[in-house]
């Protein structure tokens, strides 16, 4: 029993799952084992910030008595996660990695984490983020820095690098990140395991981070750019259990206006065989490494013996995402965090410092709409596309993660070029290891899909992660 105990802790979060359902192991010795695993491994790498120790053994004895006393198995039984640190979590310090929320205690869950503690999964911490969430690499004034388990001299990506790695590294079955260029698919390339970026508009951004302490709880906005921009969603070592969280996750809660009620597909029920896949070298204007190049054609080719139909085909129009993106972002000004920061200035780090150099360019009404209206005329284009090839796969980034100290702010954030057309035009995407660069470093593709087409994105990456070891 020890030895399959142990196994856990690689194991995907539905297997987790089913053996405490099942009875093989207890919701507490599950949680025990993780807490064992964190405090080994967690002093080292700074995956996991604020400890939820006696809040998890708690959730994990009201598991066992539900189970004791014959109620119903949920879907997360007993499955340890963390949250990264800019989600709001009940009683539990967040503090989205900035100095201007260092104590801040939110009096109640996020509707995402709320959703995952009903179906049973037990929350073991808070996972570490660079400042506001706004940089590649994990790093910041509050915590210090994460270190990538795979090789502690390159970045472990971010923003949601602290998931990745406490994912990575067996401290928890999933992780709850975000995504708005790139947070989610990048760590999970530089840490080896696979996330998803849902559409936009299945999950509520509700309890979202930053938002001034004490201030009522608001909705998400249906203007700002990162609220139309940016979702929640999981990080884990298998892509069943990425659709496991999603399930979970998604529908209105009443709150987040930009929340539709839009029911899932079935990745099962996909038909692989025949199902026309595009793929391509990356964006069009950026170049991408070699190595990382040629895992996408890899991962092509293994479809193509799978029996879909595989070639390789730019969708017209993407080549100009990421002027339109970089351009979209200017014109937010990212009014919240600026609020938040107004007279704090000096407390911010330099990242922060840049990114606000980077978006207060003032920009007209005219001007904006004018942004707005190339971003809609891309996407019209582009999923008239993917009406004939459903499926696109893409690079993660330009480059692997870097060496620690190598890259300045600008080189981090342009790495993410191949996400951040992804984000622009509102499609889904999972990012599914798929070989090994020339370093040997994890090397990943981007399984994108149409909109609300989240379970053929997940399909065509679980026979992936079958078929090339993710």
């Amino acid at each position: 029993m020890a030895r399959q105990l142990t196994d856990l802790l690689s194991s995907p979060a539905v297997e987790i799952a089913s053996a405490v359902s099942g009875g093989a192991v207890s919701a507490t010795e599950v949680v025990e084992l993780h807490l064992d695993r964190i405090a080994e491994v967690n002093p080292r790498l700074n995956a996991i910030v604020t400890l939820c120790e006696t809040e998890a053994r708690a959730a994990a004895r009201e598991a066992d008595e539900r189970l004791a006393r014959g109620e119903a198995a949920r879907p997360l039984e007993g499955v340890p996660f963390t949250v990264k640190d800019i989600i709001a979590t009940a009683g539990v310090r967040s503090t989205a990695g900035s100095l201007l929320l260092g104590d801040f205690v939110p009096a109640r869950d996020a509707t995402a984490v709320g959703r995952l503690k009903r179906a049973g999964a037990i929350l073991v911490g808070k996972a570490n983020c660079p400042e506001l969430a706004l940089d590649p690499h994990t790093d910041n004034r509050v915590f210090g820095p994460t270190l990538n388990p795979l090789d502690e001299t390159v970045s472990p990506g971010g923003s949601s690098g602290g998931d990745a790695v406490a994912v990575a590294a067996g401290c928890a079955g999933f992780g709850l990140g975000t995504d708005y260029g790139g947070s989610i698919r990048w760590p999970a390339q530089c840490n080896g395991i696979t996330g998803l970026r849902p559409t936009v508009g299945l999950v509520p951004l509700t309890g979202g981070l930053p938002f001034a302490p004490g201030e009522d709880w608001p909705a998400p906005s249906s203007v700002a750019l990162l609220s139309r921009l940016q979702t929640f969603g999981p990080l884990a070592r298998s892509v069943r259990d990425l659709w496991a969280v999603l399930e979970t996750v998604v529908g209105p809660d009443g709150i987040d206006p930009n929340v539709v009620p839009v029911p899932l597909g079935d990745p099962g029920a996909v038909p692989l065989r025949g199902l026309p896949c595009a793929w391509a070298d990356g964006e069009g204007t950026l170049s991408v490494r070699d190595d990382l190049v040629r895992v996408v054609a890899r991962a092509g080719a293994a479809l193509e013996d799978l029996g879909l139909e595989v070639e390789e085909h730019r969708p017209p129009g993407l080549e100009e995402a990421v002027e339109t993106f970089r351009a979209y972002r200017l014109g937010d000004g990212l009014p919240v965090h600026a609020a938040l920061a107004r007279g704090r200035e000096d407390e911010l780090a330099e990242t922060m410092s840049n990114w606000f150099a980077t978006v207060r360019t003032a920009m007209t009404v005219e001007e904006y709409q004018a942004v707005a209206a190339r971003r809609d005329a891309i996407r019209a284009r582009v999923l008239e596309f993917m009406e004939r090839r459903p499926i696109l796969l893409l690079p993660v980034s330009l480059t692997p993660p870097w060496k620690l100290g190598t890259a300045d702010f600008a080189e981090r954030f342009q790495t993410m070029a191949p996400c951040w057309s992804v984000t622009l035009l509102g499609l889904p995407a999972v990012a599914v290891t798929c070989g090994r660069t020339d370093d040997g470093l994890p090397a990943a593709v981007q399984v994108v899909a149409r909109p609300f087409h989240d379970h053929e994105a997940v399909a065509v990456a679980l026979a992936l992660e079958e078929a090339l070891g993710g």
